[in-house]
Order: structure tokens, then C-alpha cells, then sequence
């Protein structure tokens, strides 16, 4: 297992952030990582608009993962209608 980060964006209009990143945590279980944090941002302002929004709700996942299972999260990620953009970075190994 290797650590990663993931920042994700969510669209404003959610009612509940923390239950999405919550859910964003039971992927990244089932695909077989462990979830070290997550840390809710809140509502922030875009520094440019993204699909015609000016804010958006940030959290960010810190987790083990098999790098093998990357690809899988990014596809899953992409297909959640609430996320507007996901980046998921490697870290270095502490």
C-alpha cells in the first residue's frame, strides 16, 4: 500500500459535504484502501468558474491504496454526478 491524497470538489448545491466524502471513503474501501483522514474544507470560492459555478465544497482524503486500483477510483470518481473535479496525488512515503 502506498499513501495518496485526494482533493475533491464537490457542487454547491449539496445539502451534506461530510456525507459525500463519507461516501467518497467507502470507495476507496471497497477498491481495498484504508482511510487515514478526511478533512472537510467547506464552501470556497473558485478561483475561475467550473461547469458555470462560482463555489464549491472541498474535502480532502488522505489513504493507503494499491497503486494498481487508481485507474478504478479515477472511473468510479467520474461518474458520481455531485463531484465537479477529483485529483488524487501520491505522497511521499512517511
Amino acid at each position: 500500500m502506498r499513501p495518496y491524497e485526494m482533493m475533491v470538489l464537490f457542487h454547491p448545491d449539496v445539502e451534506d459535504s461530510k456525507t459525500l466524502a463519507e461516501e467518497v471513503g467507502e470507495i476507496v474501501k471497497g477498491l481495498g484502501g484504508e482511510i487515514g483522514k478526511i478533512d472537510h474544507w467547506g464552501k470556497r470560492r473558485l478561483a475561475y468558474p467550473i461547469q458555470k459555478r462560482q463555489d464549491g465544497f472541498y474535502a480532502v482524503l488522505n489513504f493507503g491504496f494499491n497503486p494498481a486500483q487508481v485507474t478504478e477510483l479515477d472511473r468510479l470518481m467520474k461518474l458520481k454526478n455531485q463531484v465537479m473535479r477529483h485529483v488524487v496525488i501520491r505522497r511521499d512515503e512517511e
